[in-house]
């Protein structure tokens, strides 16, 4: 339990942003915890008639939905590392010439926890894969004292990884820094990746698989996309944040 609480103290340090550059509106405050896990909990239930459709045994459906979901979490961070550089390249050429200067002076958070991710996520593949590499090559003896030798930074690397998905879908690599919209707009873009991710790579782990049809499968993507809308139009008439531009203060 400690070590677990060690890891979320790292995670929010690096991958939370600091409380002045969390807009104090409890509202959109709630819809940024929710929209992920909401544009994801969608795209799982609209597949639930599925079940009654298909002749596909019921224990078969559960776990191919099931992993259909675990894929989906995972996925996501790894697509925002570079979903977010682009979308914020693309951002930061719409706005205007002066609050592109001040959002560019802005990046050095973002480029943290993007940075913070990565190197945990390379870290966790070098201490998981490093010391069996090492073994083939070398000897089992050579392997195994690596592997000791790197296990708490393996675990560290898990613990790291794994509490940092509802971070990271929440403030998106805190991008909120550089403008308040940009959470929404990336979430939208996520979630359209992983529809297409999921049509173009479908989740078989039994035999009796399926693939829902596409109308089904936008179903998540649409809500996200509706709830975003509905953020970015509330940052406009209750806070007078405008896509292009940034507040005075």
């Amino acid at each position: 339990m400690a070590l677990m609480e060690r890891d979320r103290e790292i995670v929010e340090r690096y991958l939370k942003p600091p409380e002045e550059r969390i807009l104090d509106d409890r509202l959109i405050q709630g819809i940024q915890l929710t929209r992920f896990w909401f544009g994801v909990s969608i795209a799982m239930l609209v597949e639930i008639p599925q079940v009654g459709a298909r002749d596909i045994p019921l224990v078969d459906w559960l776990a191919n939905w099931a992993a259909s979901g675990v894929v989906r979490l995972l996925a996501a961070p790894f697509l925002l590392l570079v979903t977010v550089p682009l979308v914020v390249a693309a951002f930061l050429a719409f706005v205007s010439g002066a609050d592109r200067r001040r959002m560019t002076g802005r990046l050095r958070g973002p480029s943290i926890a993007v940075g913070m991710f990565l190197g945990h996520w390379l870290l966790l593949v070098a201490t998981a894969i490093g010391p069996f590499w090492l073994g083939h090559h070398t000897s089992v003896l050579v392997g195994g004292l690596t592997f000791l030798a790197g296990l708490p930074l393996l675990l560290r690397a898990i613990g790291f990884v794994s509490m940092s998905v509802p971070c990271v879908a929440r403030y998106m690599f805190r991008t909120m820094e550089i403008h308040q919209a940009l959470p929404a707009l990336l979430t939208v873009v996520l979630s359209w990746e992983l529809l297409l991710v999921g049509e173009l790579f479908p989740v078989h782990i039994v035999k009796n698989g399926y693939d829902s049809p596409l109308w089904l499968s936008l179903g998540g993507a649409l809500a996200t996309t509706a709830v975003a809308a509905w953020e970015i139009g509330r940052l406009r008439a209750r806070h007078g944040i405008r896509l292009r531009t940034l507040p005075s203060a």
